[in-house]
């Protein structure tokens, strides 16, 4: 019996024993859960602070935005006044004037314009890059004016003359835009050219009794649904191309004739309504 209960003391001891170690090792545990608690805390501080800074930050860059963008098309702006006064001249040969393009320019203009002559010049120079070679585009010619109404003068005369060719190059005068207006010029004139095709067609009468007044006509677009009207349209098409074949046919001009030429049908559908 006394072996016994001496078996089972030590057995006790060693529970005892086992018991300490256990409790050391969770109260160490402890102490490492309380110091990641202090470090997730800490953390936590710290990644708020951030989100703080990153949205003061986000309104601090969305205001220096605006403010770049302003003074982006304030510099853009600036860049286009200093071109008020410049004229483009498009298609003029290569070294045609010979390294003097001002004096070339004040005896070339009046004789091809019909200006007077003596036009003043301020500067005149090729556009900034190479020498055009034969298969490429040629520079043009950036003429500035002292004066806006002499700039203002040329461009009317151009207008008016439509179609000015010299020696063989059908030669363009264009207003000096930077780049950026120039790309928003190209992208409005796709919508001004959906915009002509429903264009209002203006009639002046001669000579006709109660139309001594010029009349307007556009079209009623619900009348496309008139079934009569869309076999006229339909047959107008077909005849238009039996007369007027695809081949060997400029594109462009061949839809904007088809289009007169429907338009003309449709007026006179209508008028006989």
């Amino acid at each position: 019996i006394l072996a016994d209960i001496k078996s089972v003391f030590d057995i006790l001891n060693n529970i005892a024993t086992d018991t300490t170690n256990i409790t050391a090792k969770v109260s160490d545990i402890n102490s490492k859960l309380d110091s990641m608690d202090e470090c997730l805390d800490e953390m936590e501080n710290r990644i708020s602070h951030l989100e703080d800074n990153k949205e003061g930050r986000a309104g601090k860059m969305a205001n220096l935005d605006k403010k770049f963008m302003k003074a982006w098309d304030r510099i853009k702006d600036l860049e286009n006044r200093s071109r008020r006064s410049n004229i483009c001249i498009m298609v003029l040969p290569e070294v045609i004037e010979e390294g003097k393009p001002m004096e070339f320019l004040s005896k070339f203009l009046p004789e091809i314009l019909d200006l007077p002559s003596g036009i003043e010049i301020e500067r005149a120079h090729r556009s900034l890059a190479p020498c055009s070679k034969p298969s490429q585009r040629l520079r043009p010619i950036i003429m500035c004016l002292p004066k806006y109404q002499t700039r203002e003068l040329i461009l009317l005369k151009a207008r008016e003359k439509q179609n000015i060719v010299w020696e063989n190059h059908k030669l363009a005068f264009f207003q000096d835009l930077s780049k950026e207006v120039q790309q928003k010029r190209r992208a409005f004139l796709k919508e001004l050219k959906i915009m002509r095709d429903h264009v209002q067609v203006t009639f002046t009468h001669s000579g006709m009794v109660g139309l001594e007044v010029s009349k307007r006509w556009c079209l009623n677009t619900s009348l496309l649904q008139n079934v009569e009207l869309q076999t006229i349209i339909k047959a107008t098409i077909q005849d238009f191309y039996q007369c007027n074949p695809k081949e060997n046919s400029d594109v462009g001009l061949l839809w904007d004739t088809l289009k007169a030429v429907v338009r003309a049908r449709l007026i006179s559908y209508v008028a006989t309504c």
